[in-house]
């Protein structure tokens, strides 16, 4: 096991810091203070993590955010490596832990969904990148010249767009937005007026459906089959159709190319407009990210009549609130006259720090990185699932993609009431039901894996499961 260096790390099991980042806090002292020298090849994962008692991907996520932070590198086939770090001041090693330590992070509570986990984001990175921005141009921190966001972070999304979503869009065409709410917010005011209809898919966000009330609008429903959001069929014909073809909320499931074909096929023949909300597009398992609905349009198109909605809470920071729309040439100047009557509400300074971390790379190690971990931490799921909820009343699809599973019920169960007790217990999982619109025609819960470790969801599931299927039988 490459000698001393590796023995007796100071990990326990009993406390609240991850596993994970307990061996990353104990190999990382080591490499700082030379215990462990340059060049030395850290040992395999499967059969440390057999060593220390944890499971293979507790010891991959460590190794991870030693390579994240420069203290290691990973050499294809052959193993992970202590990197040259040079002069770097020696921390005292942390106190080993008690039952009294406190995370540095306070973690969800299984298994709520739609959040990334904090506790592996890149700090060192981010913060080099703050203080770069404070030491060279103090004032892109703080002064803004132009309402649609700073251009180097517009530029960085588009180029961004290019290689994920094989979307060729220009800076200019690119809205910095205060997360996915203020870009649907914009698009609705630019577009529609009072009375207008507005479609939107059913089962489907319920913040949405507040937003489209509160502006005196009308709703279309959109039902979801396996292919996705239906086509509008009713009168009067919707203005807006907003989707998330690339992975539905909250069933899951990606809209095949015929369907979107039929999507845009409407919008040009019914004057309608598309609104693409991309939220977690990034998490695909399998393969890489589906191209978007957006992508079909063309910068010399002045016909498009596609929007597009990204976000930067899912794939990297929850608490950046940071987004952005990508709109039409032809929207530019009535989206811009939407911002002067109601202003921008994206914070300006963790802007350009992101458009550094962006072309410097690192944004697009981070998620592939946290692709890796959480496809791992979905099979990890999907596995306890098939273990202590093998129920033919208990049903799930994974879809290779996205941040949570919908497990579906009989549509007699009270899925409310079943949520409602998990909680009593701990555990967070929304019903299914709560995003329906009008009566519920399906029941079911929604499980998240990303925030939650492979142990943290071990150690979960049995009082889940208990819960559900106490439930159904009552």
């Amino acid at each position: 096991m490459n000698g001393q260096p590796f023995i007796g790390l100071p990990i326990d099991p009993s406390v609240a810091t991850p596993l994970f980042e307990q061996i990353y806090e104990a190999l990382r002292h080591r490499i700082v203070s030379g215990q462990i020298s340059v060049g030395s090849r850290l040992p395999p994962s499967r059969s440390f993590g057999e060593e220390l008692g944890v499971s293979r991907t507790t010891v991959v996520t460590a190794y991870d955010q030693l390579i994240a932070e420069g203290f290691a590198q990973g050499r294809t086939g052959s193993g992970v490596y202590v990197s040259n770090i040079g002069a770097v001041e020696i921390e005292p090693m942390p106190a080993p832990p008690n039952t009294m330590a406190k995370p540095s992070l306070k973690p969800l509570r299984p298994f709520r969904p739609g959040h990334p986990d904090m506790r592996l984001f890149p700090h060192r990175q981010w913060g080099q990148c703050v203080a770069r921005t404070a030491r060279t141009d103090p004032q892109a921190l703080t002064m803004q010249s132009d309402p649609f966001g700073d251009a180097s972070l517009r530029t960085a999304i588009a180029d961004y767009l290019a290689e994920w979503r094989a979307m060729q869009v220009q800076p200019e065409q690119i809205l910095i937005t205060a997360g996915a709410s203020d870009a649907l917010e914009v698009c609705v005011r630019t577009l529609t007026g009072p009375g207008d209809v507005i479609a939107m898919e059913n089962p489907g966000y319920p913040v949405l459906r507040t937003l489209i009330q509160s502006l005196k609008l009308k709703t279309a429903w959109l039902e979801v089959d396996e292919h996705g959001a239906q086509v509008p069929t009713t009168a009067p014909t919707p203005v807006m159709s907003i989707l998330t073809p690339s992975s539905q909320f909250p069933l899951g499931g990606a809209m095949p190319l015929a369907r979107r074909r039929d999507f845009l096929n409407w919008s040009e023949k019914n004057a309608g407009w598309i609104v693409e909300d991309d939220y977690d597009s990034e998490f695909r398992y399998a393969g890489r990210p589906i191209r978007a609905l957006s992508s079909f349009n063309t910068h010399k198109d002045r016909h498009a009549r596609t929007l597009y909605i990204g976000s930067f809470s899912k794939v990297f920071s929850d608490t950046l609130r940071l987004g952005y729309l990508v709109v039409p040439h032809n929207l530019i100047t009535q989206v811009g006259a939407t911002l002067d009557r109601f202003g921008t509400k994206a914070s300006l300074m963790p802007q350009r720090p992101l458009a550094a971390f962006m072309q410097d790379g690192g944004f697009y190690r981070h998620i592939r990185r946290m692709r890796r971990i959480y496809g791992e931490r979905r099979r990890t799921l999907i596995g306890l699932l098939r273990a202590y909820l093998d129920d033919e009343r208990v049903q799930w699809r994974d879809h290779h993609g996205g941040m949570h599973i919908a497990v579906h019920l009989p549509p007699d169960c009270d899925d409310i009431v079943m949520s409602t007790r998990a909680a009593a217990a701990g555990l967070i999982c929304p019903p299914l039901s709560a995003y329906c619109a009008g009566p519920a025609q399906q029941r079911g819960l929604l499980l998240g894996f990303c925030s939650f470790s492979n142990e943290e969801m071990e150690s979960a599931m049995p009082t889940l499961a208990r819960i559900v299927i106490d439930t159904l039988n009552a």
